[in-house]
């Protein structure tokens, strides 16, 4: 019935497996990749076709503005020029201006073969009703008319044709080269997977090996823990217990002893898969007695993996698996990810074949990859579009499309426009957020002053601020001190720190900021007069997607990152972020930088 396999055989399965889970998380990779390059495809083609769109209505509200004087006076020959000069621009196929009953005046043509034919009555309908540019799309152009109003009186307008083929071919450019990137990120998807793979059985590989050794009698080798995670904890554990075993007398009470301190979950089954050994972390994980695990089959235990009947079918002939991703089957129908190890122990005189389960839960790991993962997808798709819709808009008002704002609104179209092209770099720095634990986030250093900084993120804060009645009280104690920082990633921080003060300040409160020199450094220092620190969370504060949970400001909460990220950006540029504070009477941020003479 049965029959011996071959060595040549037994390799293929064991590569078999292992290159079943490279092509798992390859495949992943590659799906990632590819509708990330579809979904930036699309992104960047809506903005290069917004782009020409707003490209177009300035240009037609231009020509429109210096064509006023013209229509009123219906000086054709005027009108003649600026229309001929508008179709010379870039991309325009026709221009024309009529009169206020849609009678075309010239075409920019000496022939003005056009001349007193009519607009269409939908474009002479808009011009009578209303000052707004009409944008119509027909194939690969798209027209633009601007109605020309003299005061209230309507004169006539202005209506340029533009060729979308310029937009095609950027877009078909664009296609090109996201395609070529994203064959990059797969083929590198692809050896990130293999060296993934590697890197995770290599360890687990060495236990197996190790643990046979002992089986055997052998001494066993140490491990090299090159990981703080779950399978560096196995090594660790493993290395003091064969340190003890060399030591001392191995007694099957000692054995016990040693079982019990691993934080990892050990079973032993005999060859028929009937569970003979636990340790207590087993117990612990799956909320089952050992009573009631002794005597079961691992199948009640583990979920088979993919493609196999139970876990021992998953194993090689010389009865070995190496980082399999199953499920333990908790009390009550729960299940824990797991990752696991399979090592057989030979037969030897009066004892049957029996094998070493060695899995880790790898449940936190997932669960904190996932919340990053479902962040960063939030941050693209749903702040990265709209900040840029607002910058483009706040773009238009800058621009005059809106008329003439006055002084005071025109101030603040700019810091509008100045604090939306912050926050969208802002936006594109948290999405590579982890460039910060790596140390290849990109800074431009120059020499600015501090209390510069200081009022520019006073300023972008002050709208915030307003919206809960909480206002700032800036103290200039150090004019004039420069410091040598990335602007925007120095503002990032000072208004994170500000926003968090505000958050947790009652209305009517005032949040003072002071500059000072403090053993040789700016220090700016933050207060409020909040509810303070809880004793618990201020070991977490800078940590990432920490927040603290107080009912009374809970909608006021932010994403828990603004620390995490001041601090490591603090950390670059030299500096020090940290915090005072009393409960009921509130809490003191103090950032300091180096001077820079």
């Amino acid at each position: 019935m049965f029959r011996r396999i071959s060595g040549s055989e037994v390799l293929a399965v064991r590569l078999g497996l292992k290159g079943r889970f490279v092509v798992f998380v390859s495949a992943i990779v590659v799906a990632f990749g590819v509708v990330l390059t579809a979904l930036s495809v699309r992104a960047q083609n809506e903005r290069l076709r917004h782009e020409l769109e707003e490209r177009g209505k300035l240009l037609t509200t231009v020509i429109a503005a210096n064509t006023t004087d013209a229509l009123a006076m219906l000086e054709v020959r005027d009108l003649r020029k600026l229309i001929s000069e508008a179709r010379d621009q870039e991309n325009v196929l026709d221009a024309v201006a009529f009169d206020e009953d849609g009678r075309v005046l010239t075409d920019g043509t000496l022939v003005n073969s056009r001349r007193h034919s009519l607009v269409s009555e939908a474009v002479l309908r808009h011009v009578s009703s209303s000052q707004a540019l009409l944008v119509e799309f027909d194939g690969d152009a798209m027209t633009v008319t601007k109605p020309v109003h003299l005061g209230s009186r309507l004169l006539g307008g202005v209506r340029l044709r533009y060729s979308l083929a310029s937009l095609a071919e950027e877009q078909a450019s664009l296609a090109r080269r996201t395609a070529m990137v994203g064959a990059i990120f797969a083929l590198m998807g692809v050896l990130a997977a293999a060296l993934l793979t590697e890197a995770v059985t290599r360890p687990l590989n060495e236990v197996i090996r190790a643990t046979r050794a002992l089986s055997k009698g052998e001494p066993a080798p140490r491990l090299a823990v090159r990981t703080a995670d779950e399978v560096g904890e196995l090594a660790e554990a493993f290395n003091e217990m064969t340190r003890k075993l060399r030591d001392t007398t191995v007694s099957r009470d000692y054995l016990d002893r040693v079982l019990e301190t691993m934080g990892e979950c050990l079973v032993v089954t005999g060859p028929d898969g009937t569970i003979t050994r636990v340790n207590p972390a087993v117990c612990k994980l799956s909320g089952v007695g050992e009573d009631e695990l002794l005597g079961q089959n691992c199948r009640d235990l583990f979920r088979a993996p993919q493609g196999h009947v139970s876990l021992l079918d998953a194993l090689g002939q010389d009865g070995s698996a190496h980082g399999l991703e199953t499920e333990l089957l908790a009390r009550g129908g729960e299940t824990v990810p797991v990752m696991v190890s399979v090592g057989a122990m030979e037969e030897s005189a009066g004892r049957a074949r029996s094998y070493v389960v060695v899995a880790a839960d790898i449940g936190e790991r997932l669960r904190i990859e996932q919340q990053k993962d479902e962040f960063i997808t939030m941050v693209h798709h749903e702040v990265r579009a709209p900040l840029t819709a607002v910058r483009g808009a706040i773009g238009l008002l800058d621009g005059g499309v809106a008329g003439e704002l006055g002084e005071r609104g025109q101030e603040l179209v700019e810091i509008a426009l100045r604090n939306s092209e912050r926050m969208e770099r802002l936006v594109n720095d948290i999405l590579v957020s982890r460039k910060l634990e790596s140390g290849r986030m990109e800074f431009h250093y120059e020499k600015v002053e501090l209390m510069s900084l200081v009022e520019q993120a006073i300023d972008g804060t002050s709208t915030y601020a307003a919206k809960f009645d909480v206002r700032f009280e800036l103290s200039k104690g150090v004019p004039g001190a420069m410091v040598r920082v990335d602007p925007d990633r120095m503002i990032q921080v000072l208004t994170n720190v500000l926003s968090n003060a505000v958050r947790f300040s009652a209305p009517d409160d005032v949040v003072t900021v002071k500059g000072s020199r403090h053993d040789g450094m700016l220090r700016v220092a933050v207060s409020d007069a909040g509810p303070g620190i809880s004793e618990d969370f201020r070991d977490h504060v800078f940590e990432a997607f920490a927040r603290a949970e107080h009912d009374e400001w809970r909608h006021r909460s932010g994403t828990g990152l603004g620390m995490s990220i001041s601090k490591a950006i603090i950390d670059e540029l030299g500096g020090a972020i940290f915090f005072e504070t009393e409960l009921g009477v509130g809490t003191t941020f103090f950032v300091d930088i180096p001077e820079s003479v």
